[in-house]
């Protein structure tokens, strides 16, 4: 007990040393204090009104919806390293107290109490008291109440802290921080999916799940769901049901723990190897074009695909659009020649590629090749169009179900035409402001060295305006058999679009390519500073 104490003690005056030591963490507290304070009085607002009401329309239904509700508070909490890259509470690193003869046991109940401390967890705290004089039938029921409540509060913190560490342990391992990435972000677009799916009528079949698990008893065997339908027994002075249901909470609560040592001493001590794979037998390196631009192309899709937020942002770029393209399918897109202007939105969606900003350090490598370049802009150009496909893949997909099937070859050749357009204007944006995009593995905001200020932001909105100024004429060539309503002319506008939009990018290249040389040294000493 007293190595537990002087564990809880220590973190304590450890967060208020980093409080002292760094101004800006204060000021961050200062700053979110209000917001927490309010959170904590709507809270309990809606806590003791809310319940209140429920209880006066339907007792029946306070139990499950309950359980319900404190189920998901607590899959959500467990999950939101993943779904938000931000703890609800605090998981210590353990790694730095594992040299001292202290059991894991009391490492993990030390890193559980001290978690009590937190802003987060304390605004929570009137939200329990809430809970418990709305769930009390009697004043002498509420220390009850009060007590399934703060078991259910433990049973979250203790889950939380065990998925917390063990995302912990196996972020060492490159592999499985990349899945975590991306299961993070397949549940977070499942769960951003719900409210459109409810708003727009769709959400039938959710709706009915919803209803099927607060009639069943499945809800019942939730850990999280324990502590509260505790509090809810010992409200109505049950205090046989009360009394299983809160040695039941207490017993998860003891298992999460158990869960915590385990991750302790057979991810921190070694027991589990998370380290590299084991060596495949490597083959031959094989280039699929012969061409300096062709390498130019396989290298970075290459270092695209093996860099996790880039593969993230391909898969994005798929699953955004899909989410456009059914909202649009509930209107009359088609019949006003609105995929025409998605095209363009889709081409225009290019520009602000970055195009050596993958580089980083290896900027001077790529310059010191004899290549020329034009050639490298127009590869990096073509691995743009690349990882592009999929959003084309969309907009191809709602040519065939919004819109005339004649109008597919329009809306294929407006979005090529503007993409070409806005991917040779925005090689003047890499060339002027280059920025060194962060490494795998390291946050977005990561080696951003600030160098595109608000004249930046300017010359890039005004060339994005103008490069939509070259594309327009293209576009219009594209649009204009509909709006005389002759599609038949689409066999001479189209290929004269599609051959204009080629031209003004070779243009546009070629002139890239000439500032390039005269800035080059500028470009590498930026990026080489911030990478």
């Amino acid at each position: 007990m007293a190595r537990l104490i002087a564990l809880v003690l220590l973190r304590w005056k450890m967060d208020l040393r980093a409080l002292g030591a760094a101004r800006e963490r204060g000021l961050g507290l200062l700053i979110a204090l209000p917001g927490l304070l309010a959170f904590s009085l709507v809270g309990s607002f809606f806590a003791l009104v809310g319940v209140r009401g429920l209880r006066g329309a339907d007792e029946a239904a306070v139990l499950p919806l309950l359980s319900l509700l404190a189920t998901g508070v607590g899959v959500t909490w467990c999950l939101s390293p993943l779904l938000t890259g931000f703890a609800l509470s605090e998981t210590h690193d353990p790694s730095r107290l594992m040299h001292f003869p202290v059991p894991p046991g009391t490492l993990v109940a030390s890193s559980l109490l001290a978690n009590l401390a937190q802003p987060f967890v304390l605004a929570e705290l009137p939200i329990l008291a809430a809970l418990s004089l709305a769930l009390a039938d009697r004043l002498v029921f509420v220390p009850l109440c009060a007590l399934g409540a703060l078991l259910a509060f433990f049973t979250i913190l203790a889950a939380a802290q065990a998925v917390g560490l063990l995302l912990h342990g196996l972020s060492r391992n490159r592999r499985w921080q990349d899945v975590g990435l991306f299961v993070g972000l397949g549940i977070g677009f499942v769960l951003s999916l719900l409210p459109l799916l409810l708003l727009s009528g769709a959400g039938g079949p959710v709706r009915a799940f919803l209803r099927v698990l607060l009639r069943s008893e499945l809800l019942a065997l939730s850990p999280f769901a324990w502590g509260v339908r505790a509090a809810v027994a010992g409200g109505r002075g049950e205090l046989a049901p009360f009394a299983l249901a809160a040695t039941a909470a207490a017993i998860a609560i003891a298992a999460f723990l158990g869960a915590s040592a385990l991750v302790l001493q057979r991810v921190y001590r070694g027991e589990v190897d998370l380290g590299p794979a084991r060596g495949r037998s490597a083959g031959a390196a094989r280039m699929l074009f012969a061409s300096a631009l062709g390498a130019v192309l396989e290298k970075d899709v290459r270092a695209a695909w093996r860099d996790p937020a880039l593969k993230a942002s391909l898969f994005m770029g798929l699953l955004g659009p899909l989410i456009f393209l059914y909202l649009l399918s509930r209107g009359s897109l088609g019949r006003s020649g609105g995929i025409l202007a998605l095209a363009v939105f889709v081409g225009a969606a290019a520009f602000g590629s970055n195009a050596f900003g993958l580089e980083r350090r290896g900027v001077g490598l790529l310059f010191s090749f004899p290549v020329p370049r034009w050639q490298v802009l127009a590869g990096k150009n073509a691995a743009a169009v690349v990882l592009r496909l999929p959003v084309l893949l969309v907009l191809f997909t709602a040519s065939l179900f919004l819109a005339p099937l004649s109008q597919l070859p329009a809306a294929v050749v407006v979005g090529l035409v503007t993409l070409l357009v806005a991917l040779g204007a925005d090689n003047f944006v890499s060339i002027l402001f280059p920025v060194a995009a962060p490494a795998p593995g390291q946050p977005a905001s990561a080696g951003m060295g600030g160098r595109r200020g608000l004249g930046a932001v300017a010359f890039t909105a005004a060339l994005l305006g103008g490069a939509l100024a070259l594309a327009a004429p293209f576009v219009f060539l594209a649009w204009l058999p509909l709006l005389l309503g002759r599609p038949g002319l689409w066999w001479a506008t189209l290929p004269l679009a599609l051959a204009g939009a080629l031209a003004t990018y070779a243009m546009l290249v070629a002139a890239a390519a000439r500032l390039l040389e005269r800035r080059e040294p500028v470009l590498l000493e930026r990026i080489l500073e911030e990478a």
